[in-house]
């Protein structure tokens, strides 16, 4: 019996005599596995062995699926392993899901992960990460910090289409983007690319296979157009690569990319919303690397940042550069850009978390990982009043943004089910708890969400996914 109901059966969901179970992330998972000799290798609670059509997803048993299943491996970004709320399953990604994109990419280096400095690192001192004594590949001694796993970045980034069809996080794109023409579908941007994903999974390995094979020899075409300057080129090589995987979130980058180089703004930025509403952004040496010549970047960048000046009250070119910023690491600038988005474009919910995201970031004076530690101010504790389990039981109800009800159920014997307005079936279910830090840790067996939650005077209770930016508001349940 897994650790979580126990508590929860003894206790009432991890309350009274035993004490509530850490919270994991998929890495620890693995390696709980591995090192506890479970069944399938590293899949530790059934995390990486996936077969076709696994939780109703075709890619389950190929690509990415099929080559992830070992701790650390270097197929998966870190932001996505050491994360506390995840999706690892294909129904909530794809076959391509961005964070495994150096498996499908050779070009691909990384992707945005700026929470090394000193003060999102404190913000989250206070919650216990994870059971077992890990750092992320690569950063050695001073991600020794129990808050280092609550990796930077926007929750959607690690939940896949799972953050949208709980109604935690609704999608709009307010910017418009040239379609693209699949032999399945017609890919408008109206929808974050994890949907768009999930909705074109391949029927089998073989036709996954034939598509991935087309789709890189496109791509092989655009990069090469591009590097030469023809951009006109890259821009129809790219949609031809698109059409074989539709769901291929940095192959849309690349589209941007190429509009970007061509002088199109509002069209980069079109598909640029539904991009970063599904995962982040390329690093730097992702981005030079399409580049023959540094320099040739270095007059496109400045051409958009006088344009920006010129348009002051555009909202596309504002968002654009404020991507730029940060694939250069330039948060504090890129702060500024996607504070002015949020202004000029009210209902630009990705600008506004991109915003809250770096003002946790963006400092006068970040420091690296290399930073002396003594210099990390003193965590607070949070001014929380312990939860006692049982005021959590029963049915829990609130309005997603787009006013449908969410449903949370949390049972006496420790089980839950999460159902939103307009999905055919639950959305999730499996088992809670309230961990050692009071969070509410919703689990099953490849899924896991933990709110940071809080009882209300009123009856209400107030759910917050943890590591989501300043300014996400959560979600305020009422019970029946």
């Amino acid at each position: 019996m897994a650790a979580n109901t126990q508590a929860a059966k003894a206790g009432g969901g991890g309350h009274a005599s035993h004490r509530a179970p850490r919270i994991t992330t998929v890495a620890s998972r693995a390696y709980a596995g591995s090192r506890s000799g479970g069944s399938g290798g590293t899949g530790g609670a059934g995390a990486y062995n996936y077969r076709v059509g696994s939780h109703g997803a075709g890619g389950g048993g190929y690509g990415v699926w099929r080559n992830a299943g070992s701790y650390r491996s270097p197929y998966v970004a870190p932001a996505f392993c050491h994360s506390v709320n995840y999706a690892y399953r294909p129904a909530a990604w794809g076959y391509r899901p961005w964070w495994g994109a150096r498996y499908n990419h050779s070009w691909y280096h990384g992707c945005w992960n700026y929470g090394w400095n000193n003060y999102w690192t404190n913000r989250y001192a206070y919650y216990t990460r994870p059971a077992f004594d890990y750092c992320p590949p690569g950063y050695g001694v001073y991600y020794s910090s129990p808050a280092s796993f609550v990796p930077w970045g926007l929750s959607c980034w690690t939940l896949g289409r799972l953050a949208y069809d709980t109604g935690y996080y609704t999608y709009y794109n307010p910017y418009v983007a040239p379609p693209v023409t699949t032999s399945t579908t017609i890919i408008r941007y109206a929808e974050p690319i994890t949907v768009v994903a999930a909705n074109n999974e391949p029927a089998s390995e073989e036709i996954a296979e034939t598509a991935a094979e087309k789709s890189t020899a496109a791509m092989d075409r655009a990069r090469a157009a591009f590097k030469a300057g023809d951009y006109v080129a890259a821009s129809q090589a790219i949609d031809e690569a698109i059409a074989f995987a539709p769901g291929d979130q940095v192959l849309h980058e690349f589209r941007a990319l190429a509009f970007y180089a061509l002088g199109k703004y509002s069209e980069a930025t079109g598909v640029l919303h539904s991009v970063l509403a599904s995962g982040p952004g390329w690093d730097w040496d992702t981005m030079i690397g399409f580049y023959e010549n540094p320099e040739r970047y270095t007059e496109q960048f400045r051409k958009l940042e006088d344009y920006v000046v010129a348009h002051p009250d555009a909202p596309e070119p504002h968002f654009l550069l404020g991507y730029h910023y940060m694939v250069g690491e330039n948060l504090s600038e890129a702060h500024t850009m996607f504070d002015r988005v949020a202004t000029l474009q009210p209902s630009d919910t990705v600008a506004r978390q991109l915003k809250s995201l770096l003002a946790d970031s963006a400092t006068s004076a970040t420091p690296g990982p290399d930073a002396d530690k003594g210099s990390t101010p003193e965590p607070a504790e949070p001014d929380k009043t312990p939860i006692v389990a049982e005021k959590l039981h029963g049915i829990w109800k609130a309005k997603s943004t787009e006013n449908k009800v969410i449903t949370l159920s949390l049972t006496a014997i420790g089980t839950f089910s999460w159902a939103y307005e307009g999905a055919v079936n639950e959305v999730l279910s499996g088992e809670w708890t309230l961990d050692e830090d009071g969070l509410l840790v919703l689990k099953d067996d490849d899924v896991q969400m933990v709110g940071d939650i809080k009882l209300n005077d009123d009856g209400t209770l107030h759910f917050l996914l943890v590591g989501s930016p300043d300014g996400d508001p959560g979600l305020t349940f009422l019970k029946e």
